[in-house]
């Protein structure tokens, strides 16, 4: 799939849930690996599917292809975002981008030794890359839920390339919002599954979401990812794609396969 932006291409390959291969810049940058196979890690708790184990699809996407990177960004290291076999597989000298001191010193103490926090613009080659907020839940369920903790996105900008803006897990809040005005990105990727908690809070954006993200930014590519790969994620492909056709906005609203590389 071809989607003419502007200026040079970037290629976005989504991987499965929230993992995806962006090629930018001339370098290969791997976002929340989760690597594990089909039913290696426990099911979320949610009012959904308790019993079914994540992930609940294997990979599609080759290892090999997965493990041979230039860098790694973690939002956040919830474990469908950062799982065992991602720290077990990944290298220990990769430069991995977490969001905070708190994510850095986990990282150090399983052996990786070059973690780099997002407390301002992070330089990788030609990109520049730069934390936004997100925010894992509405407000009522993150006071009584404080153990849900800090959650990120981040924006991507090469020269000549599109400005890529991936909002992580987050619900629309004020920090979407103002990741969108401020660096008006050309492709912007939601996780929208809608997961679930056991209290029946939306812990991450929903198919709806998409109509906010793109009555705020008309112009942008949407790719909307995080569905059918875990056991409390409720919204699914076709929800979205319907959704979409019945704004007419199909043509800005993507909803990969795993496995599946668009190119901008």
């Amino acid at each position: 799939m071809l989607i003419i932006v502007k200026g040079k291409l970037m290629q976005i390959t989504h991987v499965r849930n929230a993992t995806m291969l962006i090629e930018a810049g001339g370098m290969r940058i791997l976002v929340d690996p989760m690597l594990g196979a089909k039913g290696s890690g426990a099911a979320a708790p949610t009012v959904a599917d308790n019993k079914s184990r994540n992930p609940l699809v294997d990979l599609k996407t080759p290892l090999a292809q997965l493990l041979d990177v230039d860098a790694v960004i973690v939002t956040h290291s919830h474990p469908d975002h950062w799982d065992e076999a991602a720290a077990s597989l990944l290298s220990r000298e990769l430069p991995i981008i977490v969001q905070n001191g708190s994510d850095a010193q986990m990282l150090g103490e399983i052996g990786f030794t070059n973690a780099i926090i997002m407390d301002g613009p992070v330089t990788l080659g030609q990109a520049t890359v730069t934390r936004t907020d997100g925010q894992h839940g509405p407000d009522a369920f993150m006071a009584e839920n404080p153990y849900m903790g800090s959650v990120s996105g981040f924006v991507l900008q090469v020269p000549g390339e599109p400005t890529l803006y991936v909002a992580g897990d987050t619900v629309w809040h004020a920090g979407v919002v103002s990741a969108l005005d401020e660096y008006r990105p050309d492709v912007v990727v939601l996780n929208t599954g809608e997961a679930t908690w056991i209290s029946g809070d939306a812990i991450i954006m929903g198919a709806e979401d998409v109509l906010r993200v793109h009555e705020a930014l008309p112009s942008a590519q949407l790719i909307t990812v995080h569905m059918e790969a875990l056991n409390h994620c409720v919204v699914t492909r076709a929800q979205v794609r319907d959704l979409a056709s019945e704004h007419g906005i199909a043509d800005l609203v993507h909803v990969p396969a795993d496995g599946e590389t668009m190119t901008f």
